[in-house]
């Protein structure tokens, strides 16, 4: 994978999401564009470059919205989306091999499951630390389970969004310069084989 082209679309795709992607919200359920570039990554790149990018990506995503609001507010917290995006990228890591790679509909699909993934982690990380004294979740007074609900529609939201955005993606995959799934082997005949 170019870093040099992973690295802007990435910083486009968060600028979008938070200026542009709030339109779309429905009732606080907003397609995340950042979780669709990465899912993307992941179909193509290998294990450890992939996991290198859901780190920075979950690190700017903690970074591009506080975590709670209120009289310590605004408060960001470094982790949730970090190790989230992480733990969502190992989950895709173990099926990419199933998935058919130029259909948009897998961008959509591994999108969802990225962001559910995610959103799991999330809000598991969250409920955990509200146990602290005087650490309230983001949710407020609701709990964690409906917090989680908001969180798997969100995760819907961004499948179907993935969808359109995975077509556009994969009409520029060249430029990303990911590897060859097929590479000649130098055996007697020189038979392509799979290296993944």
């Amino acid at each position: 994978m170019k870093w040099i082209v992973a690295i802007p679309i990435l910083f486009v795709a968060l600028v979008l999401d938070v200026s542009f992607m709030p339109i779309f919200d429905l009732g606080g359920i907003t397609p995340r564009l950042v979780v669709i570039v990465v899912a993307f990554a992941a179909m193509h790149v290998d294990g450890s470059i992939v996991r290198w990018f859901a780190l920075l990506t979950g690190f700017l995503m903690d970074l591009s919205e506080p975590s709670l609001s209120g009289p310590r507010a605004p408060l960001y917290l470094i982790g949730p989306s970090t190790l989230g995006m992480l733990f969502g990228v190992e989950v895709l890591l173990s099926i990419r091999g199933m998935l058919i790679r130029k259909n948009p509909l897998s961008v959509g699909f591994v999108s969802l499951l990225l962001s559910l993934t995610n959103g799991l982690f999330w809000t598991a990380w969250w409920a955990l630390r509200s146990w602290y004294p005087d650490s309230p979740p983001p949710w407020g007074d609701g709990s964690a389970l409906r917090a989680f609900g908001m969180q798997f529609l969100a995760s819907i939201s961004t499948g179907i969004c993935g969808i359109p955005v995975g077509f556009f993606l994969l009409r520029f995959s060249g430029a990303w310069g990911f590897p060859s799934v097929l590479a000649r082997a130098r055996t007697q005949g020189g038979q392509a084989r799979i290296i993944r």
